[in-house]
Order: C-alpha cells, then sequence, then structure tokens
C-alpha cells in the first residue's frame, strides 16, 4: 500500500493520541458498557492496523514505545489513536499520497481538533510533532512551511456521552460498536 516508493508502511495504534476518558460515557452506559466499548474500539483499530500494515502493525501507549516498536523499520509510518470508530483504508492511502508528494507530515484532525492520525515518512519520531499537535509547529517548523503538510478529512471520536449517541444514530456505524451503544 505503500505511495512513498517501496518502503513499506508501518502503522502503530498509538494511546497517547487518544482523547482523555470522559466520565459522561460512563454515566449514559454503566462502567461496564462503557470499558466495553472504549475495547472494541482497540480492537477496530488494530484490525485496521493490520489491514494497512501486514506484518508491520504494532501498538503502543508513548511515543518512546512506539519508536521502540519501530526499531529498524525503514519506511513510513502511521500513527492512528484507538477512539475514533469509522477508521477507513482511505486515511492510510491519502497520508501515503501526502508523504510521497513531499510532505513532511500529514494529519487527520478529529472534530475536537486534535490528531488521530500522523503518518511520517519516516521512523525517526519527532515526539513533539507527533504528541504536540503539528498544527501548532506549521508556522514554526522550516521544513512543514517550505514542504508542507498534508491534510486528511476529520473524524469524530467516541470518547463522550454525546458521542455515544451521534453514532448510535449513524446507520453506518460499525456493527461490532452497536451492543454497547444507547438506543435512538
Amino acid at each position: 500500500m505503500s505511495a512513498t516508493g517501496t518502503s513499506a508502511v508501518a502503522v502503530v495504534v498509538l494511546h497517547a493520541l487518544a482523547a482523555p476518558r470522559d466520565a459522561s460515557l460512563e454515566a449514559l452506559l454503566g462502567p461496564g458498557p462503557a470499558e466495553g466499548l472504549r475495547e472494541e474500539l482497540v480492537i477496530l483499530a488494530r484490525r485496521w492496523a493490520a489491514a494497512v500494515a501486514p506484518g508491520r502493525a504494532y501498538e503502543a501507549t508513548t511515543v518512546g514505545a512506539a519508536g521502540a516498536a519501530l526499531h529498524g523499520h525503514d519506511g513510513p509510518v502511521i500513527l492512528v489513536a484507538p477512539d475514533v470508530p469509522r477508521l477507513e483504508p482511505a486515511f492510510a492511502e491519502a497520508a501515503l499520497a501526502d508523504l510521497a508528494a513531499g510532505a513532511v507530515v500529514a494529519v487527520a484532525p478529529s472534530s475536537d481538533g486534535t490528531p488521530f492520525l500522523v503518518a511520517v515518512a519516516d521512523a525517526d519520531l519527532d515526539e513533539d510533532l507527533i504528541t504536540v499537535s503539528p498544527f501548532e509547529r506549521i508556522g514554526q517548523d522550516e521544513r512543514m512551511t517550505r514542504r508542507g503538510v498534508g491534510l486528511l478529512r476529520s473524524e469524530r471520536r467516541l470518547v463522550s456521552a454525546a458521542d455515544a449517541l451521534a453514532l448510535a444514530a449513524d446507520p453506518l456505524a460499525p456493527a461490532s460498536l452497536r451492543p454497547f451503544l444507547p438506543r435512538p
């Protein structure tokens, strides 16, 4: 799937990209179902990562742990948060196309403005670029202003009660999440 040449892409489900937990989800669903929903979101992210990068899909809690998992990897890397219910192959394709076109980084923002997906051309991960909003660095980083930043479409995270209610009303909500969602 790599659009950056012959290098194979690696994908890391990075928990550091996830939004903080929101207690309103437990208030709406109850503690057990809320945790079940969060676990199912992680499973969906893992499946997405494995489909995008067979044999090169990892999971990490921090950028440092992601860097350790990627030791020896030569090629583009996609980091994705485990709290977005509608991950599609198009995200990886668009991110890799942006990198192949010369972008320093490709970013997909969530509806709260923070990135849920960050793609970089190589495994030399810049922690500030990933955990500090890349949008804040665009005007400050000469590489970004010269070479560009790929901006992918936005998606809504599933973190709060409002997110769960919105997804419950979505006819395209993943079937595996439906049992955890409130009835519309």
